[in-house]
């Protein structure tokens, strides 16, 4: 995974990571029913961002640290892999945290006020959160180990940058360069000419 290549696996990974895990920390990830009291039966359910309210603001950092690869160069780009890694591990840590807290934010969430214990089970989707962790943390390392030859083949890709024409030695061209070179207007020394030589003809 060298050069160009490698960095565009390495930008997929992260963002698809980030995906995944703000994908599932939309969905539901666990319901139940709460018998109430002088009432009806209720059903409760939670999402992932009521489990884990920092998994989606995890997923959109390395959402944006995907950009980020793409942007860094050289020890940037190293750190910026660096960063991902951390971020990633946070979100598989968050996912399987959020695996044995849903009972909690089922009563917290949802009857709490009531002090009506509630308890479920969560559903898969807090796999794919931390898949999606996983994802970041493997595309994070490649990019802080070898992010050095990606950063030597991107150079190719950069925009050209504008040059000075080559004239040859001697060339009249070359002198009016040099005055463009100096901020003077290279036509003004000719329309002088031009002028002291109307004028001359004139006199005559």
């Amino acid at each position: 995974m060298n050069g160009v290549p490698g960095l565009l696996r390495a930008v997929a990974l992260t963002a698809l990571g980030g995906v995944l895990a703000l994908v599932a920390a939309g969905r539901v990830w666990s319901q139940t029913t709460v018998q109430i009291p002088a009432a009806a039966a209720t059903h409760v359910s939670v999402t992932g961002n009521a489990v884990e309210p920092s998994l989606s603001a995890l997923a959109i950092a390395i959402l944006a640290l995907a950009a980020g690869l793409v942007a860094a160069r050289g020890v940037l780009r190293r750190i910026v892999g660096v960063v991902i890694v951390a971020i990633g591990a946070a979100v598989v840590a968050v996912s399987i945290d959020g695996r044995g807290a849903v009972s909690a934010a089922l009563t917290s969430h949802e009857v709490g006020g009531l002090a009506i214990p509630a308890h479920g089970t969560a559903n898969a989707w807090w796999v794919l959160a931390a898949v999606g962790g996983l994802l970041a943390v493997v595309a994070g390392v490649l990019a802080a180990a070898r992010s050095g030859a990606w950063a030597a083949m991107g150079r190719k890709y950069d925009a050209p940058s504008a040059s000075r024409p080559v004239v040859a030695k001697g060339d009249p061209s070359d002198t009016a360069w040099d005055a463009l070179d100096r901020g003077e207007d290279p036509t003004a020394d000719a329309a002088a000419t031009g002028l002291e030589a109307a004028g001359g003809e004139a006199a005559e």
